[in-house]
């Protein structure tokens, strides 16, 4: 099995949506899949301007000179494609938006109705990998997440496939935290035993369960003592006048 991880957070390697990812790859391959992480802010992605041309003058092949032929050709091969992104302004980030809109080549101008009698673009591949999400939020809340389920899996029905996992992580700003608030830690390193078994249990069965979707979105810790001690923290950031440690590179 083939997983492909489009990181779509322009933190990187750096940030809570990587270390999510990386602990899910980890559990991927033990059970056997092959996985590449590719983080799409180290790639050139212009924005999609829907000129038409990939789907009328040169069919499947966009008319821009980027990084996009290696990612669709990448996303086409795959069996199942995750998506990772932080949650900005409660959706995808932009650059994780740029690069879907740019998926556009992989299906076919003409309309056809799907089994439940709505309209889609039609099929340029005869089959199409298995989407997969994962996503972080610095807020507590899995209410914050509720733009990103109905994004995806609308997504899904475009592009001819399913949604077969989906992890998201409200306060993660607990998965950084920890490497230096100690008390976090035993927490954290259970979630992330946790992605591990999710990543394992894709591969092993097509999906994650429901059960361990369920333990998924169990919070780490509880909403008032996890915002209590991050507004601790921008006051004393705002007192400094400084960033985040993970930011202060960018």
């Amino acid at each position: 099995m083939k997983i492909t991880v489009f990181n779509g957070s322009p933190w990187g390697e750096r940030g809570h949506t990587h270390i999510m990812a990386e602990e899910f790859e980890k559990g991927a391959v033990q059970a056997g899949a092959k996985c590449r992480n590719v983080l799409l802010v180290s790639k050139k992605i212009q924005p999609c301007n829907e000129c038409g041309t990939c789907m009328f003058k040169t069919p499947g092949v966009c008319r821009m000179k980027d990084d996009m032929p290696e990612l669709i050709s990448e996303f086409v091969d795959s069996d199942i494609v995750v998506f990772a992104t932080p949650v900005f302004i409660d959706n995808v980030t932009a650059l994780m938006k740029t690069f879907i809109d740019r998926l556009l080549p992989v299906l076919e101008p003409h309309y056809e109705k799907d089994s439940n009698g709505e309209y889609r673009r039609r099929k340029r591949y005869k089959t199409y990998p298995k989407f997969a999400v994962i996503s972080s939020c610095a807020m507590p809340e899995q209410s914050n997440f509720q733009v990103l389920r109905l994004y995806f899996r609308r997504m899904a029905r475009t592009m001819h496939t399913e949604v077969v996992g989906e992890i998201y992580r409200g306060a993660a700003g607990l998965l950084l935290l920890s490497e230096k608030e100690f008390r976090f830690k035993p927490m954290v390193d259970k979630y992330k035993e946790l992605l591990r078994a999710s990543g394992k249990e894709l591969v092993e069965i097509g999906r994650i369960g429901p059960n361990t979707t369920e333990r998924l979105e169990q919070p780490l810790i509880d909403s008032d003592e996890y915002v209590a001690y991050a507004n601790k923290m921008w006051d004393q950031l705002l007192t400094e006048r400084r960033t985040p440690a993970f930011a202060a590179s960018r």
